[in-house]
């Protein structure tokens, strides 16, 4: 399963890979857009780390086999980029515009998305950022 991704980078503050907001649903478009810097449901990863500089001083590669294995979604870039490319093609105005810069933004980051599953019964929604802050980082190494 390892060769079946490439390899994905995240740039992000040295203490660790920022915790999604697992209560937080929005689209691929709305987080590309509208969620730099916000949390939601997603992660943004990318094919090259050059292209990602301003996301945070520090390096890190994305485990994805170990994603995928426990059952996270992984959205690579090229089936992002088709994904954003259909629901411009096929949504009301404001969401045309949305996907249309997104795929914009997505093109020139290279970027993906990991789409995290975890089973969050039994966590108190005020722990919830700490608890997938802990649960996120064995899904990332400094590179």
């Amino acid at each position: 399963m390892a060769d079946e991704f490439p390899d994905y980078f995240r740039r992000d503050q040295a203490v660790g890979v920022a915790a999604p907001d697992l209560l937080k649903d929005c689209s691929y478009a709305e987080h590309i857009v509208h969620a730099r810097g916000k949390r939601t449901q997603l992660t943004s990863i990318s094919l090259d780390p050059r292209k990602i500089r301003d996301f945070g001083p520090t390096l890190y590669r994305a485990n994805c086999s170990k994603i995928a294995d426990h059952e996270h979604t992984i959205v690579q870039h090229f089936e992002l980029l088709s994904l954003l490319r259909q629901s411009a093609a096929s949504s009301t105005r404001e969401e045309r515009v949305r996907a249309i810069q997104a795929h914009r933004y997505a093109k020139r980051r290279l970027e993906g998305l990991v789409k995290w599953n975890f089973s969050t019964a039994g966590i108190e929604r005020k722990d919830l950022i700490k608890w997938a802050f802990d649960n996120i980082q064995q899904y990332f190494a400094k590179a």
